[in-house]
């Protein structure tokens, strides 16, 4: 089984999670995070919209997929698909080995699990 964890930014989301459901996949995770990257960060207003600053950290997304070893390849080229522009900076892939999964209600192990 594969993981694969995507750094997406977050107004690409819903072009992701549409692309991931063609997949028939058992689920996925997403949770929002931050992050420094190529991307340069915008100034926005503060305040009453007299004041301007340039915030720290890109406003991402991050999408956890555990997938059998025969679909890693397919979960990657539909998030590639649905959130590149081809543009750098836009975010990472990033996939690794998972040695066991259990599915805490059926009990169920390995890709049974899934």
């Amino acid at each position: 089984m594969k993981k694969i964890e995507a750094v997406v930014p977050s107004a690409r989301l819903d072009r992701a999670f549409a692309a991931l459901k063609e997949l028939d996949l058992g689920g996925f995770t997403y949770y929002d995070s931050k992050g420094q990257g190529q991307i340069p960060r915008q100034e926005v207003h503060s305040g009453r919209g007299t004041g301007m600053y340039r915030p720290e950290f890109n406003v991402n997304s991050t999408i956890v997929v555990v997938a059998k070893d025969s679909m890693a390849n397919k979960v990657v080229d539909k998030i590639l698909e649905s959130t590149s522009t081809g543009l750098a900076g836009e975010g990472k892939i990033f996939i690794s080995d998972v040695e066991e999964a259990v599915d805490i209600g059926s009990k169920k192990r390995g890709e049974g699990a899934l």
